[in-house]
């Protein structure tokens, strides 16, 4: 049985996943997300209704308004990029909300990497973020970690923001005041920050690990991903991966060598959480031997290894 075989048996064991907790509405006054984690007792917490996600008024990052036409949209239809990243977003989801990985504190801490640079991660991280908030119950906290070249916060023109390297430089700065609003209501972004010539050592820190504890317990439905930098060309990566609850490497179909690949997993302590996903692959790569197309085109595809979202193993296949 091939890779691609053995994603499809992996995608279809893949259950709905049903997040533990909305937000709820109190009567016709919808209750904020701070009130109901504040008194988790309420008969407005316990009712369990949704709240209709609010229109950003004023977005510190305006998405739609980005000349990028590779960015999926929330209120868009269905499309073959949207398929691909519904696909790619599912098991992350079940790991995180559902099916926790034994020794797992934080599974809903997700990393997105390469092994070098060039690959995709950033296209990645942002299009399963959006994603990701089309859930009913789910939102995204989205963290450009690739501190030595933030790619992210060029792209999404922030980087004279502060960020994720001041705040580990300060703890007694308020976070919430660095978070960003786009004009996805469902999604956040905190930027990279100053650069920091011990910007290794500030990741592997005490402050990190309880900013980690912070974002990832303080919303339940709150996924965190973070743009990490490339596996093979700074330290950083490693760093972060040891403190994440779930890593996804983006491969380049037809660039990245295989021994590229496995030289990059070495860096990981465990790969049992790590996700590999194909990009830039042709459709015909997907076709069945009746000639009908999986529908994935230019950009993602369903494995690369055991799967595409099982364990590396299959990278010596």
């Amino acid at each position: 049985m091939n890779t691609i075989e053995r994603a499809g048996e992996r995608l279809s064991a893949t259950r709905q996943v049903l997040s533990p907790d909305v937000l709820v509405a109190d009567g016709r006054n919808a209750t904020t997300r701070e009130a109901v984690d504040a008194n988790p007792e309420s008969p407005a917490a316990q009712r369990k209704v949704h709240i209709p996600p609010s229109t950003v008024v004023n977005p510190d990052i305006s998405l739609t308004s980005l000349d990028q036409g590779f960015l999926l949209s929330p209120e868009g239809g269905r499309s073959r990029t949207a398929e691909e990243f519904r696909i790619i977003k599912r098991p992350l989801l079940v790991n995180a909300f559902e099916k926790t990985p034994e020794g797992v504190n934080y599974p809903n801490l997700i990393m997105v990497t390469s092994s070098v640079q060039g690959e995709g991660k950033t296209f990645t991280s942002l299009n399963l973020a959006i994603s990701i908030t089309m859930e009913m119950d789910s939102t995204v906290l989205l963290i450009d970690a690739d501190v030595a070249r933030p790619g992210l916060s060029l792209r999404l023109d922030v980087r004279d923001r502060p960020g994720l390297i001041d705040r580990l430089v300060d703890e007694t700065i308020d976070l919430s005041q660095m978070l960003l609003k786009t004009d996805i209501p469902k999604l956040t972004v905190l930027p990279a920050g100053t650069a920091h010539k011990r910007s290794t050592e500030l990741l592997a820190s005490g402050s990190m690990r309880r900013l980690l504890s912070e974002v990832a317990s303080r919303y339940p439905d709150r996924i965190v991903l973070f743009d990490s930098p490339p596996v093979l060309e700074t330290t950083e990566a490693s760093v972060l991966a040891s403190l994440m609850g779930q890593v996804v490497i983006v491969v380049e179909h037809d660039s990245t060598a295989q021994g590229v690949v496995k030289e990059a997993l070495a860096h990981f302590e465990t790969t049992d959480n790590v996700f590999l996903v194909l990009n830039k692959c042709k459709a015909s790569l997907f076709s069945n031997q009746y000639g009908y197309g999986y529908g994935y085109g230019y950009g993602y595809g369903y494995g690369y290894g055991y799967g595409a979202y099982g364990d590396a193993d299959g990278v010596q296949n």
